[in-house]
């Protein structure tokens, strides 16, 4: 029969392991909700950035001497020069800056958001790793992805932005009918190849995507759900947009009425539809910053092509209403098949 002794030593280990676990597990909370108030943080001074990059762009005007911020004027006059529609297509946009060097400004300021989160990335004293795991967002496979989760992110991404796409020609004003002109002329054969390549060349795309998917996201997603942190990307992403309604004509062409009450609600319903399609890309695919920027450019260049949907088009009530329900018709079919996924809570990393 075991003595008093050895029945308290049994016991009293019994409570030491327990008082470490609850030590540990303290200690593992206030970790988690230090990791947690960090990248809250890291996501302000991001956003801080985002605008105040924005903010340079009227005092390298003045330093200039003034004259360049005028994008709307600048961009039909090196469409007139060089015959290139100002579309949203990166290469486009190249050329004729070339001719307006003005446009070289509408440039720096679509590069905002990328600046932001390198500039976010480097100032804090977790550099190294946070760099890395950036980094690692540039691969077409995820860090917690496999081949074919990410063939899916892919596949469903742009099976998505077709459906809201074609929405939007089907539902929309006549004056878009002639979006289907190009397409259909093509064949359906050439039409894919064509969407991707203008989907991947889009200035919006190539130069957003490394700020609002390739960092915000994955900070909101540490405390809140993939569906919630798409939501909160995208009214950030698109109230980001009212400097550019400034300076190149959209506000002063429509009149604060029609641009508060139409235009706004409809553009932010439109990028927290993308938001949610390129988030729930980027989760299939283990974390690819990738199907994230193939959202972006096909809902940015429609069926353009990079050359048949003029900028000042796409950029009426009209449109962004039509565009915005349409998407999120397709955005509300990814969070209904993939609800679990989706409406789950962060974990901190």
């Amino acid at each position: 029969m075991p003595d008093g002794r050895g029945v308290g030593g049994l016991t009293g280990n019994r409570l030491q392991d327990t008082s470490s676990s609850k030590k540990a597990e303290a200690a593992h909370t206030v970790d988690s909700e230090f990791r947690r108030q960090h990248n809250m943080r890291k996501l302000c001074t991001f956003y801080f950035l985002c605008f105040a990059y924005l903010g340079l762009l009227p005092v390298i005007d003045l330093l200039a001497g003034g004259g360049f911020m005028d994008f709307d004027r600048m961009g039909e006059a090196a469409a007139a020069q060089t015959g290139i529609a100002w579309t949203s297509s990166l290469a486009d946009m190249v050329r004729l800056a070339s001719v307006e060097p003005g446009l070289w400004l509408l440039l720096l300021g679509s590069s905002a958001p990328l600046l932001a989160a390198l500039t976010t990335l480097v100032i804090w004293p977790d550099r190294a790793e946070a760099l890395r795991t950036w980094l690692r967002r540039l691969w077409p496979v995820g860090a917690t992805g496999t081949p074919r989760s990410a063939l899916v992110g892919y596949g469903g991404v742009f099976a998505l932005c077709l459906t809201g796409l074609t929405l939007t020609v089907v539902i929309g004003p006549q004056n878009l009918a002639s979006m289907l002109e190009r397409p259909a002329s093509m064949g359906i054969w050439a039409v894919l190849p064509a969407l991707l390549m203008s989907a991947l060349l889009d200035q919006g795309a190539l130069l957003e995507e490394g700020g609002w998917r390739g960092f915000a996201s994955p900070q909101l997603e540490m405390r809140f759900s993939p569906a919630m942190a798409a939501l909160l990307v995208g009214l950030g992403w698109g109230f980001w947009h009212l400097p550019r309604d400034v300076t190149t004509g959209v506000i002063e062409r429509l009149g604060a009425v029609e641009y508060i009450l139409a235009y706004l609600p409809s553009f932010l319903l439109g990028t927290i539809a993308v938001s949610i399609i390129a988030s729930w890309g980027m989760v299939r695919s283990g974390g690819s910053l990738w199907p994230a920027i193939l959202a972006h450019g096909l809902s940015n260049d429609a069926f353009g092509l990079a050359g048949s949907v003029p900028v000042v088009e796409a950029l009426t009530p009209g449109h962004q209403f039509t565009h915005g329900v349409s998407m999120m018709l397709a955005a509300g079919l990814a969070l209904t098949l993939d609800r679990k996924v989706m409406f789950s809570r962060g974990k901190p990393k």
